[in-house]
Protein backbone atom coordinates (compact mmCIF):
# COMPACT_ATOMS: atom_id res chain seq x y z
CA UNK A 1 0.00 0.00 0.00
CA UNK A 2 1.17 3.69 -0.53
CA UNK A 3 -0.58 6.91 1.44
CA UNK A 4 -0.20 9.83 0.51
CA UNK A 5 -0.92 12.69 2.28
CA UNK A 6 -1.40 16.23 1.26
CA UNK A 7 -0.72 19.49 3.23
CA UNK A 8 -2.41 23.10 1.71
CA UNK A 9 -1.51 26.94 2.67
CA UNK A 10 2.17 26.50 3.95
CA UNK A 11 4.88 28.19 3.46
CA UNK A 12 6.84 27.12 0.45
CA UNK A 13 10.33 25.80 0.80
CA UNK A 14 11.96 22.93 2.52
CA UNK A 15 10.21 20.84 5.38
CA UNK A 16 11.56 18.18 7.82
CA UNK A 17 8.58 15.89 7.72
CA UNK A 18 7.60 12.69 10.38
CA UNK A 19 4.44 10.06 10.15
CA UNK A 20 3.60 8.46 13.13
CA UNK A 21 0.50 6.45 13.46
CA UNK A 22 -2.58 7.98 15.02
CA UNK A 23 -5.86 6.37 16.12
CA UNK A 24 -9.62 7.85 15.11
CA UNK A 25 -11.93 6.34 17.01
CA UNK A 26 -9.65 2.59 17.51
CA UNK A 27 -7.14 2.18 19.81
CA UNK A 28 -4.54 -0.38 18.56
CA UNK A 29 -3.77 -3.40 20.93
CA UNK A 30 -0.16 -3.49 21.76
CA UNK A 31 2.15 -6.54 22.32
CA UNK A 32 0.57 -8.58 25.40
CA UNK A 33 -2.76 -6.18 25.42
CA UNK A 34 -5.67 -7.50 26.63
CA UNK A 35 -8.31 -8.97 23.82
CA UNK A 36 -10.61 -6.24 24.63
CA UNK A 37 -8.24 -3.91 23.54
CA UNK A 38 -7.69 -5.97 20.39
CA UNK A 39 -11.46 -6.14 19.48
CA UNK A 40 -11.62 -2.28 18.89
CA UNK A 41 -8.28 -2.04 16.72
CA UNK A 42 -8.32 -2.58 13.07
CA UNK A 43 -6.94 -5.40 11.37
CA UNK A 44 -3.93 -6.76 11.84
CA UNK A 45 -4.30 -6.24 15.63
CA UNK A 46 -1.11 -6.49 17.30
CA UNK A 47 1.02 -5.55 14.50
CA UNK A 48 2.77 -2.41 15.95
CA UNK A 49 3.42 0.20 13.69
CA UNK A 50 6.74 2.39 14.37
CA UNK A 51 6.72 6.31 13.69
CA UNK A 52 8.32 6.61 10.31
CA UNK A 53 12.08 8.29 10.11
CA UNK A 54 11.92 12.25 9.00
CA UNK A 55 12.70 13.29 6.15
CA UNK A 56 13.23 16.51 4.23
CA UNK A 57 11.33 17.48 1.57
CA UNK A 58 10.45 20.51 -0.47
CA UNK A 59 7.00 22.01 -1.45
CA UNK A 60 5.86 21.55 -4.37
CA UNK A 61 2.59 22.80 -6.84
CA UNK A 62 -0.81 20.38 -7.27
CA UNK A 63 0.56 19.49 -10.89
CA UNK A 64 3.68 18.71 -9.84
CA UNK A 65 3.48 16.41 -6.96
CA UNK A 66 3.88 13.01 -7.14
CA UNK A 67 1.21 10.72 -6.13
CA UNK A 68 1.83 7.00 -6.42
CA UNK A 69 -0.25 5.50 -9.37
CA UNK A 70 -1.62 8.82 -10.81
CA UNK A 71 -0.32 10.22 -14.32
CA UNK A 72 -0.39 14.50 -14.31
CA UNK A 73 -2.15 15.01 -17.33
CA UNK A 74 -3.62 11.94 -18.48
CA UNK A 75 -7.36 12.47 -18.21
CA UNK A 76 -6.63 15.77 -20.06
CA UNK A 77 -5.24 14.20 -22.71
CA UNK A 78 -7.42 11.04 -22.96
CA UNK A 79 -10.27 13.34 -22.76
CA UNK A 80 -8.95 15.41 -25.65
CA UNK A 81 -8.41 11.95 -28.06
CA UNK A 82 -11.99 10.68 -26.75
CA UNK A 83 -13.51 13.88 -28.36
CA UNK A 84 -11.35 13.57 -31.58
CA UNK A 85 -11.69 10.28 -31.63
CA UNK A 86 -15.77 10.36 -31.63
CA UNK A 87 -15.70 13.77 -34.12
CA UNK A 88 -13.40 11.80 -36.57
CA UNK A 89 -15.59 8.56 -36.52
CA UNK A 90 -18.57 10.46 -37.00
CA UNK A 91 -17.09 12.38 -39.94
CA UNK A 92 -16.12 9.18 -41.12
CA UNK A 93 -19.40 7.58 -41.07
CA UNK A 94 -20.77 10.55 -42.79
CA UNK A 95 -18.66 10.47 -45.63
CA UNK A 96 -19.35 6.65 -45.87
CA UNK A 97 -22.70 7.32 -46.89
CA UNK A 98 -22.14 10.33 -48.95
CA UNK A 99 -23.64 13.32 -46.67
CA UNK A 100 -22.48 16.71 -45.32
CA UNK A 101 -20.14 16.67 -42.35
CA UNK A 102 -19.86 20.46 -41.24
CA UNK A 103 -23.58 21.10 -39.64
CA UNK A 104 -23.43 17.87 -38.04
CA UNK A 105 -20.37 17.94 -36.59
CA UNK A 106 -21.06 21.62 -35.18
CA UNK A 107 -24.01 20.21 -33.28
CA UNK A 108 -22.06 17.37 -32.29
CA UNK A 109 -19.23 19.97 -31.51
CA UNK A 110 -22.16 21.93 -29.04
CA UNK A 111 -23.24 18.36 -27.40
CA UNK A 112 -19.90 17.94 -26.07
CA UNK A 113 -19.89 21.34 -24.47
CA UNK A 114 -23.41 20.32 -23.02
CA UNK A 115 -22.39 16.79 -21.53
CA UNK A 116 -19.41 18.70 -19.96
CA UNK A 117 -21.37 20.85 -18.74
CA UNK A 118 -24.39 18.23 -17.37
CA UNK A 119 -21.19 16.26 -16.14
CA UNK A 120 -20.38 19.10 -13.65
CA UNK A 121 -23.88 19.65 -12.57
CA UNK A 122 -24.84 16.63 -12.08
CA UNK A 123 -21.66 16.13 -9.91
CA UNK A 124 -22.51 18.48 -7.85
CA UNK A 125 -26.10 18.00 -7.38
CA UNK A 126 -25.19 13.98 -6.26
CA UNK A 127 -22.48 16.00 -3.64
CA UNK A 128 -25.19 17.93 -2.62
CA UNK A 129 -23.19 21.05 -3.83
CA UNK A 130 -20.39 19.97 -1.44
CA UNK A 131 -17.69 19.07 -4.17
CA UNK A 132 -16.35 20.98 -7.20
CA UNK A 133 -13.61 18.78 -7.85
CA UNK A 134 -14.94 16.54 -10.54
CA UNK A 135 -17.43 15.44 -13.47
CA UNK A 136 -19.78 12.71 -13.45
CA UNK A 137 -19.97 10.83 -16.73
CA UNK A 138 -23.71 10.09 -16.30
CA UNK A 139 -23.87 13.62 -16.43
CA UNK A 140 -22.12 14.15 -19.38
CA UNK A 141 -24.23 11.52 -21.20
CA UNK A 142 -27.35 12.97 -20.23
CA UNK A 143 -26.29 16.56 -21.47
CA UNK A 144 -24.87 15.53 -24.83
CA UNK A 145 -28.34 13.25 -25.28
CA UNK A 146 -30.59 16.23 -24.65
CA UNK A 147 -28.49 18.49 -27.47
CA UNK A 148 -28.45 15.46 -29.97
CA UNK A 149 -32.23 14.81 -29.08
CA UNK A 150 -33.04 18.25 -29.86
CA UNK A 151 -30.73 18.60 -33.04
CA UNK A 152 -32.54 15.82 -34.46
CA UNK A 153 -35.80 17.01 -34.14
CA UNK A 154 -34.65 20.41 -35.05
CA UNK A 155 -32.49 19.42 -38.40
CA UNK A 156 -28.62 19.06 -38.63
CA UNK A 157 -28.42 19.14 -42.14
CA UNK A 158 -28.89 15.09 -42.62
CA UNK A 159 -31.94 12.88 -41.73
CA UNK A 160 -32.54 12.60 -37.98
CA UNK A 161 -32.40 8.79 -38.06
CA UNK A 162 -28.90 9.36 -39.78
CA UNK A 163 -27.63 11.85 -37.26
CA UNK A 164 -28.55 9.76 -34.41
CA UNK A 165 -27.02 6.32 -35.96
CA UNK A 166 -23.49 8.56 -36.05
CA UNK A 167 -23.39 9.82 -33.29
CA UNK A 168 -24.09 7.40 -30.71
CA UNK A 169 -21.39 4.66 -31.94
CA UNK A 170 -19.11 7.65 -31.84
CA UNK A 171 -20.03 8.94 -28.50
CA UNK A 172 -19.50 5.08 -26.55
CA UNK A 173 -16.37 4.53 -28.54
CA UNK A 174 -14.93 8.05 -27.72
CA UNK A 175 -15.79 7.20 -24.33
CA UNK A 176 -13.64 4.14 -24.20
CA UNK A 177 -10.87 6.27 -24.86
CA UNK A 178 -11.52 8.48 -22.40
CA UNK A 179 -12.43 6.60 -19.19
CA UNK A 180 -8.97 5.24 -18.63
CA UNK A 181 -8.40 8.63 -17.94
CA UNK A 182 -10.17 8.16 -14.46
CA UNK A 183 -8.12 5.19 -13.76
CA UNK A 184 -5.08 7.11 -14.00
CA UNK A 185 -6.29 10.50 -12.21
CA UNK A 186 -7.50 8.49 -9.18
CA UNK A 187 -10.82 9.14 -9.61
CA UNK A 188 -13.82 6.80 -9.57
CA UNK A 189 -11.97 4.45 -7.92
CA UNK A 190 -13.23 0.77 -7.32
CA UNK A 191 -12.96 -1.15 -3.50
CA UNK A 192 -10.35 -2.40 -2.40
CA UNK A 193 -9.68 -5.84 -2.98
CA UNK A 194 -7.41 -8.93 -2.80
CA UNK A 195 -8.98 -10.60 -5.79
CA UNK A 196 -6.32 -12.06 -8.17
CA UNK A 197 -8.37 -9.55 -10.73
CA UNK A 198 -7.40 -6.45 -8.58
CA UNK A 199 -5.35 -3.62 -10.66
CA UNK A 200 -2.78 -1.61 -8.11
CA UNK A 201 -4.04 2.09 -8.44
CA UNK A 202 -4.29 5.04 -5.90
CA UNK A 203 -7.57 7.56 -5.02
CA UNK A 204 -4.83 10.13 -4.49
CA UNK A 205 -4.78 9.04 -0.91
CA UNK A 206 -4.62 5.77 -0.98
CA UNK A 207 -2.51 2.96 -3.27
CA UNK A 208 -3.31 -0.75 -3.12
CA UNK A 209 -5.74 -3.25 -5.51
CA UNK A 210 -8.74 -2.19 -6.59
CA UNK A 211 -11.26 -3.31 -8.61
CA UNK A 212 -11.10 -1.57 -11.63
CA UNK A 213 -14.04 -0.01 -12.27
CA UNK A 214 -12.53 2.57 -14.55
CA UNK A 215 -11.55 0.11 -17.22
CA UNK A 216 -14.40 -2.26 -17.31
CA UNK A 217 -16.74 0.71 -17.93
CA UNK A 218 -14.16 1.74 -20.78
CA UNK A 219 -14.31 -1.73 -21.82
CA UNK A 220 -18.09 -1.81 -21.76
CA UNK A 221 -18.83 1.27 -24.14
CA UNK A 222 -16.69 -0.05 -25.92
CA UNK A 223 -18.49 -3.24 -26.40
CA UNK A 224 -21.40 -1.18 -27.03
CA UNK A 225 -20.10 0.83 -29.30
CA UNK A 226 -18.60 -1.70 -31.59
CA UNK A 227 -21.91 -3.34 -31.57
CA UNK A 228 -23.86 -0.45 -32.13
CA UNK A 229 -21.12 0.42 -35.52
CA UNK A 230 -22.05 -3.08 -36.72
CA UNK A 231 -25.68 -2.50 -36.56
CA UNK A 232 -25.27 1.45 -38.09
CA UNK A 233 -23.07 -0.85 -40.86
CA UNK A 234 -25.30 -3.56 -41.73
CA UNK A 235 -28.56 -1.67 -41.32
CA UNK A 236 -27.33 1.34 -43.07
CA UNK A 237 -27.63 4.45 -41.63
CA UNK A 238 -31.37 5.63 -42.60
CA UNK A 239 -32.69 3.19 -40.66
CA UNK A 240 -30.08 3.20 -37.50
CA UNK A 241 -32.20 5.55 -35.89
CA UNK A 242 -33.52 3.50 -32.46
CA UNK A 243 -30.17 2.66 -32.06
CA UNK A 244 -29.25 5.44 -30.29
CA UNK A 245 -31.71 4.55 -27.72
CA UNK A 246 -30.92 1.08 -27.66
CA UNK A 247 -26.78 1.76 -27.11
CA UNK A 248 -27.24 4.68 -24.61
CA UNK A 249 -29.49 2.40 -22.40
CA UNK A 250 -27.27 -0.37 -22.74
CA UNK A 251 -24.20 1.12 -21.51
CA UNK A 252 -26.11 2.92 -18.52
CA UNK A 253 -27.93 -0.55 -18.18
CA UNK A 254 -24.45 -2.12 -17.22
CA UNK A 255 -23.04 1.20 -15.31
CA UNK A 256 -25.34 0.47 -13.01
CA UNK A 257 -23.56 -2.97 -12.11
CA UNK A 258 -19.88 -1.71 -12.39
CA UNK A 259 -21.36 1.22 -9.68
CA UNK A 260 -21.47 -1.72 -7.67
CA UNK A 261 -17.61 -1.89 -7.75
CA UNK A 262 -16.64 1.80 -6.81
CA UNK A 263 -15.29 2.69 -3.36
CA UNK A 264 -17.22 5.88 -2.52
CA UNK A 265 -20.72 5.26 -1.09
CA UNK A 266 -24.39 5.47 -2.44
CA UNK A 267 -25.98 9.08 -2.79
CA UNK A 268 -29.45 8.03 -2.70
CA UNK A 269 -30.12 4.25 -1.96
CA UNK A 270 -32.84 3.60 -4.57
CA UNK A 271 -31.19 5.58 -7.67
CA UNK A 272 -29.21 2.44 -9.00
CA UNK A 273 -32.06 0.45 -9.29
CA UNK A 274 -34.65 3.27 -10.56
CA UNK A 275 -31.70 3.79 -13.20
CA UNK A 276 -31.47 0.58 -14.07
CA UNK A 277 -35.11 0.07 -14.36
CA UNK A 278 -35.44 3.32 -16.56
CA UNK A 279 -32.40 1.86 -19.05
CA UNK A 280 -34.07 -1.61 -19.23
CA UNK A 281 -37.21 -0.63 -20.25
CA UNK A 282 -35.66 1.82 -23.12
CA UNK A 283 -33.12 -0.82 -23.96
CA UNK A 284 -36.44 -3.02 -25.23
CA UNK A 285 -38.36 -1.02 -26.53
CA UNK A 286 -35.58 0.77 -28.66
CA UNK A 287 -34.63 -3.12 -29.75
CA UNK A 288 -38.35 -3.79 -30.67
CA UNK A 289 -38.62 -0.56 -32.53
CA UNK A 290 -35.21 -1.51 -33.98
CA UNK A 291 -35.68 -5.12 -35.04
CA UNK A 292 -39.34 -3.94 -35.96
CA UNK A 293 -37.58 -1.07 -38.30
Amino acid sequence: MAITAEVRGIPSGQWTVTARPVTRGVRPCPPGGNEAGALRAPWPRRVVIPAGPGATVRTSSLLRSKVPGIIRFAYASLVCLAVLTGLGLEALLLARGHYPAFRPLVFSAVAIVAGVIGGKAWYVAVHRGRKFDGWCIQGFVAGAAVVVAAAAFAGPGIPRGVYLGVVTPALLIGMAFGRPGCFWAGCCTGRPTASRWGIWSSDRRVGCRREPAQLLEALAALIIGLAVLAVVLLTGLPQSGPVAVTGLAAYTLSRQFILGLRAEPRQWRYGRRVTAAVAAIGLVASAVLLAGG
